[in-house]
């Protein structure tokens, strides 16, 4: 089945390093495309905007800057991080952009009301200052980039179609553009539909309000002092936020390291198969 959005995460370290430092840091699971300037992370199919966005900037604390691109057929968005906050760019019309944010967002009726109320951030890709922050940050990230190229597609925002491939080329990192275009066929979707998404289950905290219920009525029945149910209180807060980060670790650290981050085979170091 064809993905109808697409993410992928760049940055300038190599895939080596990359991986281990990911691994032990607990980040992922996504797939690594080796690239001359880098290398390329595919997230895995259901992969919310947050969370690729929250992986993109681990990424950054790792390797020192990092890009997340995101789109589909009508839109497209480009994140470019150097600092914990990345610099938004938008391609397509102001319905499309805002479409793309809710279905990568997977945005439900109150997050989707919340994107229509904040719509006016689109209109900030037409300013100059905006434009040329993001230039900024693109050479920040990849000193070597051109500025006009990449400063040219920009300001060609309501034109979403070949978006990002064409930001990369322009820049002077073909090969990312070229990964950007196979991912779009489809070539790694066989390796992709293998892993899960980021999302560390959340069951302990669907369990911790009833136990929270039962501790308080267990007080009042038994007539149990109120700084036991304190105590009882701060353990139960201490065993979720543990849960939490054994279910967390599992996502990635405790598994074996090329299921969770593996390395796609790559054709003159660009090019991904499944």
């Amino acid at each position: 089945m064809m993905l109808r959005v697409r993410m992928l995460i760049w940055t300038p370290l190599n895939a080596a390093e990359l991986q281990k430092a990911m691994h032990s840091g607990n980040v992922g699971p996504a797939a690594l495309v080796p690239v001359q300037s880098g290398t390329v992370l595919l997230p895995p199919p259901g992969t919310k905007l947050s969370e690729a966005a929250y992986m993109t900037n681990r990424v950054r604390k790792i390797a020192g800057g990092a890009a997340l691109a995101v789109w589909n057929d009508s839109a497209a968005l480009l994140y470019l991080f150097t600092t914990t906050l990345g610099r938004a760019t938008m391609w397509g019309s102001r319905e499309a952009v805002l479409a793309l944010s809710a279905e990568a967002k997977q945005s439900g009726p109150a997050g989707r009301l919340f994107d229509r109320s904040t719509a006016g951030l689109v209109n900030l890709r037409e300013k100059e200052k905006w434009q040329h922050d993001a230039i900024d940050k693109l050479t920040a990230l990849w000193p070597p980039a051109s500025r006009k190229g990449p400063l040219e597609r920009i300001r060609d925002f309501h034109n979403a179609h070949q978006a990002i491939p064409d930001f990369f080329r322009a820049a002077g990192l073909p090969e990312v553009a070229q990964v950007a275009e196979l991912t779009e066929e489809g070539r790694a979707d066989g390796v992709l539909q293998s892993l899960e998404p980021p999302r560390t289950q959340m069951w302990p905290l669907a369990a911790f309000l009833p136990l929270m219920v039962l501790t308080a009525l267990a007080t009042l029945l038994f007539s149990i002092p109120a700084v036991v149910y304190y105590l009882i209180s701060a353990v139960l807060v201490a065993l979720l936020a543990t849960a939490l980060v054994v279910l967390r670790r599992q996502l990635v650290r405790k598994k074996a390291i090329n299921t969770v981050l593996p390395v796609i085979p790559v054709t003159q170091g660009a090019a991904p198969t499944d």
